[in-house]
């Protein structure tokens, strides 16, 4: 790809919760489906000629809204590969209970998450491993185009560090919100930051930051201080 856009979808009701979503689903809530729309409106204004969604029902409907701004329909794809990270039984769970409950677990996953392993969930090596194998087919299969991924945060985070050569426990140096953009260039092939996690087309369109507890677990899609 020559630009790439990675759009994190909007709010979810698991968000507006509080709760772990991980690969689990819910959702738009009217603030997500309104970012959404002001995604849309942003990314219609560049020549976007390929999209890519999660199969999550919160990523694939931010998509549609999204996309629904277009004057031209864009060619969609969707996929499993891009859900977000498996999390066990930490999915459903409120954060705070969480941080209450297992507060070392808590601890070491933001500090060292390449540590942690939870019940029924998936490591972060296997997850960066899934996500960038199926960033790099996409990019291979259309290496002429621009194209938008509409996926999670977790997932922009850790392709991020696999793009820029950084280590799996550098996954929290990026903040990542509900409906923003972050666009990748590709000069003679190599990754260039352009934008990183902007919300400024989103007029406003946030709820306020600390609402769930535990600061950075958008990760895992709470609505917390990155919504």
């Amino acid at each position: 790809m020559r630009i790439l856009y990675l759009v994190r979808h909007g709010e979810s009701e698991w968000n507006e919760q509080g709760r772990i979503q991980g690969y689990l689903d819910s959702g738009l809530t009217e603030l997500g489906r309104e970012q959404a729309r002001y995604v849309g409106l942003e990314l219609a204004k560049h020549p976007i000629q390929f999209a890519a969604t999660s199969s999550a029902v919160r990523a694939f409907d931010t998509c549609s809204i999204a996309l629904g701004c277009f004057e031209s329909p864009v060619p969609v794809e969707k996929t499993d590969s891009l859900r977000e990270i498996r999390l066990g039984v930490w999915e459903g769970v409120k954060a705070a209970d969480l941080k209450k409950d297992s507060p070392d677990q808590v601890d070491l996953w933001f500090h060292r998450p390449s540590k942690v392993r939870i019940e029924g969930g998936e490591t972060l090596r296997a997850f960066r491993r899934r996500i960038a194998r199926e960033m790099e087919r996409l990019r291979a299969e259309h290496a002429r185009e621009t194209a938008v991924v509409f996926t999670h945060g977790g997932v922009i985070c850790s392709y991020l560090t696999s793009l820029l050569g950084m280590k799996l426990d550098d996954l929290w140096r990026f903040k990542i919100r509900n409906g923003s953009i972050t666009k990748i260039l590709f000069p003679l092939g190599k990754p260039r930051i352009e934008l990183l996690g902007d919300i400024h087309h989103l007029n406003g369109a946030v709820r306020p930051p600390g609402q769930s507890g535990i600061p950075g677990f958008s990760f895992m899609n709470t609505g917390s201080d990155q919504e």
